[in-house]
């Protein structure tokens, strides 16, 4: 099959050159080059990418495995791919002619960037001036367009309210010529994936290039991307988690099966504790995968159906990606725990999964302030209530 029909294959294809360029990527703090032809050639920078783009507009399910796969070669190079996939996703909400220009026939075109409010915007004309400083931009070394989020003020610097009564929270994108770079990426764990500091200065943007971040439009592409911009980051947030953690699991598997050993313990791999542990931190991230295929599955199916997306689905998604993100972290910790010396010196790959776990465990996408929530909505309780 060609890469655009199976993008799982074409992405499995790749764990030989993916391996073998980790460490460059690592050592670089971004993506190598041949890492970036690769992802062009099996156009898989366009996992998410509506079909009427060109784009795979891959289903749920092989969204997730993609994104696994990846993580699971390679933790850094899984993170950039997830992100950069994920952001390039949100061309689906923009003017239909400005995202085919911006991706359509180019699939070396990505997005990147962070949409905190960090930035300001204020309308002028069809469109809208807008400046900020952001951080953590992943993928932004090869992006083509880098992205920003800001609420809109009125001259008098009041924000705006939209008709709904949310705030007028915009994200916008802009060609990566018009930001300025400035570097700061020196971390534990996911060094590769260029996670740059960025600024955009005032500039003008057009309005199709623009989303409303509470409100955003599906433009172009099917149900997937009625989950919305929130909701298409966590498909990258859950697959990326799910792949480094089988990684860890693997690798603590053949050092115990290749006869590590604890000096008053005997074979780690015939000592009953670590037995149990094993198996019980193997059905844990079992569990958890088949969490977020079923909650992201049948969250497409019910907006494929005709139901719009609401404040209680979004809360789901966001809980169980939290949630598989405590237990994959829980995993990497077990594994690199259980290997001993062995995961202490570089090059180690069980102690590079726990170094990218636990910063990519750090994201506030995964905050687990989304288990409040949850709770809050099966108790009743109105947001910014009593307990709220």
């Amino acid at each position: 099959m060609s890469p655009a029909a199976d993008p799982l294959a074409a992405a499995k294809a790749l764990r030989p050159l993916i391996e073998a360029e980790a460490d460059a990527c690592d050592r670089g703090l971004t993506l190598t080059k041949p890492v970036l032809d690769a992802f062009t050639e099996a156009n898989l920078w366009h996992l998410l990418v509506p079909k009427e783009f060109g784009g795979l507009e891959a289903g749920t399910d092989t969204v997730l495995d993609v994104f696994e796969e990846l993580a699971h070669q390679d933790g850094s190079i899984g993170w950039t791919q997830m992100a950069n996939a994920s952001a390039t996703a949100y061309c689906a909400l923009l003017d239909p002619a400005l995202g085919r220009e911006m991706v359509a026939g180019k699939q070396d075109s990505v997005f990147a960037g962070q949409f905190a409010p960090r930035g300001v915007a204020k309308r002028a004309g069809a469109g809208f001036t807008v400046q900020g400083n952001y951080g953590f931009g992943s993928g932004s070394n090869h992006a083509s367009y880098l992205g920003g989020g800001g609420f809109v003020t009125g001259d008098d610097g009041s924000p705006e309210i939209l008709p709904s009564g949310l705030p007028a929270y915009l994200c916008w994108f802009t060609p990566k010529d018009a930001c300025e770079m400035q570097g700061g990426w020196d971390v534990m764990g996911l060094r590769g994936t260029g996670s740059f500091d960025y600024t955009v200065p005032e500039q003008s943007v057009d309005g199709g290039r623009t989303f409303w971040l509470f409100e955003a439009e599906v433009r172009t592409g099917g149900a997937i991307y009625g989950v919305g911009p929130t909701g298409l980051a966590g498909f990258g947030h859950a697959g990326w988690g799910l792949g480094v953690a089988q990684r860890a699991l693997d690798e603590i598997e053949q050092i115990a099966a290749g006869g590590r050993a604890r000096m008053t313990g005997g074979s780690l791999k015939d000592q009953q504790v670590f037995q149990r542990q094993l198996g019980e931190q193997a059905l844990a991230l079992r569990s958890v995968r088949l969490l977020v295929h079923d909650m992201f599955g049948r969250t497409v199916d019910r907006l494929a159906k005709g139901e719009p997306m609401n404040k209680a689905m979004q809360t789901d998604l966001m809980a169980c990606v939290a949630y598989m993100t405590q237990v994959c972290m829980d995993v990497a910790h077990f594994a690199y725990v259980s290997a001993g010396s062995q995961g202490l010196r570089n090059p180690s790959l069980v102690q590079r999964c726990f170094r990218d776990l636990y910063t990519g465990g750090e994201h506030i996408f995964v905050d687990r302030k989304s288990y409040e929530d949850l709770a809050q909505q099966h108790l009743g309780i109105e947001p910014g209530g009593p307990m709220g």
